[in-house]
């Protein structure tokens, strides 16, 4: 099934246009939410996050910039991070910036053969290698916007970067088509697809115009819902 890549892309497409034409101005919003994230009934954190038109870095594509409090009241980031999207929105780079004594950053980067995990400290730096692969999601404990978009959208495998633990892993992802979902007590109607690795398994459920608005991983009863705009 390709319905969630089209969904997505099709969305993308209403919202800007004149994406693939020559008049591509870059920056513009196109999609800003907050989720509170919970782990079993207790609020842990929230993640704040703004998707614009262009790449951060340049060119044609998507930047989704989140920042990421744990608790839900601390006043500054404990995670910063910018995803990079090509047009047909495959992730193309990200970065990851820890707030930590050691103040870690974690730079991920695609060539056609390889994916490059770079972690830069006072300290000094390291590098990992893995072969590419069409289909990756760059995942860390504290970020949830990572599943802003999907790659391919088709059933099949997805790899799956631990970007700060420097692991990989493959997934097989499912799209179980449109189903009636409780969303804070509201039953709506949301496409649920879920990623499944190593016996763990990740739900996550689309509106109609492709945007994240719930995400559920039983194994570590973490949770976050896209919040209502104000």
């Amino acid at each position: 099934m390709k319905y969630l890549t089209s969904l997505v892309l099709a969305a993308v497409a209403a919202l800007i246009p004149s994406a693939v034409g020559p008049a591509v101005v870059q920056g513009a919003v196109l999609d800003r939410a907050t989720f509170v994230i919970t782990r079993g009934s207790e609020v842990v954190g929230r993640e704040e996050f703004v998707l614009r038109r262009g790449r951060q870095s340049g060119g044609r594509g998507f930047t989704l910039t989140a920042s990421s409090y744990y608790p839900a009241d601390r006043s500054a980031a404990i995670l910063a991070s910018t995803l990079e999207f090509a047009l047909d929105t495959v992730l193309a780079a990200a970065r990851l910036d820890l707030d930590s004594e050691d103040r870690p950053s974690t730079l991920v980067s695609f060539s056609p053969r390889r994916v490059t995990i770079r972690t830069v400290t006072p300290h000094g730096e390291s590098a990992r290698q893995f072969p590419a692969t069409d289909r990756t999601i760059v995942l860390d404990e504290f970020l949830i916007a990572t599943f802003a978009f999907l790659p391919g959208g088709s059933d099949g495998t997805v790899t799956l970067i631990d970007a700060r633990a420097g692991e990989r892993s493959v997934a097989t992802l499912d799209d179980h088509g449109v189903e009636l979902t409780d969303v804070r007590g509201i039953e709506r109607s949301l496409r649920h697809v879920t990623l499944s690795a190593g016996g763990e398994v990740r739900h996550l459920w689309y509106d109609e115009q492709g945007r994240l608005i719930m995400f559920d991983f039983p194994s570590t009863v973490l949770g976050a819902v896209r919040q209502p705009k104000e």
